[in-house]
């Protein structure tokens, strides 16, 4: 069986109390998406993010659409989603479009917004990475947030 035991991301402690974090989440797979959200935020209050909102759309198409809404609103957006390949060729057009449209999102509006989208082969896979993915995805903004709030001469 594989090891999906956390990838270690270490962020210094500091008070991230102003920023706002917006997730933005699938209902598609929404018991699987729950885990990682519930992790997420449970990390980022670790780290005294205080103004956390959320708010869901179907689908991991709909990500970035929601993502370019609200993105001037906060700091950063921690998108998460679940994409489980099927018998169609629609597994590696929704995946590669919604990195794509998330990168393209936090380019253009200079904030990080992170794609925590897992990308499996099937459900228990899914269920499996899901079970650590959120506290790494919640780790991984914060470290992006670092990284932006720093001057452009490193």
């Amino acid at each position: 069986m594989t090891d999906f035991s956390k990838t270690e991301i270490n962020i210094d402690k500091k008070d991230y109390s102003n920023y706002r974090i917006l997730i933005v989440s699938t209902s598609w797979n929404r018991e699987i998406i729950d885990v990682m959200q519930k992790d997420a935020i449970s990390e980022l209050k670790g780290f005294n993010v205080n103004h956390i909102d959320s708010v869901e759309v179907p689908g991991a198409f709909e990500l970035s659409q929601a993502a370019e809404k609200f993105i001037s609103s906060y700091d950063a957006i921690l998108a998460l989603g679940t994409i489980i390949k099927g018998e169609t060729y629609h597994f590696e057009v929704l995946a590669h479009e919604t990195a794509r449209s998330l990168s393209q999102v936090s380019i253009s509006n200079k904030k990080p917004v992170i794609f925590g989208v897992l990308t499996t082969d099937n459900e228990l896979q899914a269920k499996q990475r899901a079970e650590v993915k959120g506290s790494e995805y919640a780790k991984s903004l914060l470290m992006m947030i670092d990284l932006f709030s720093k001057d452009a001469a490193v």
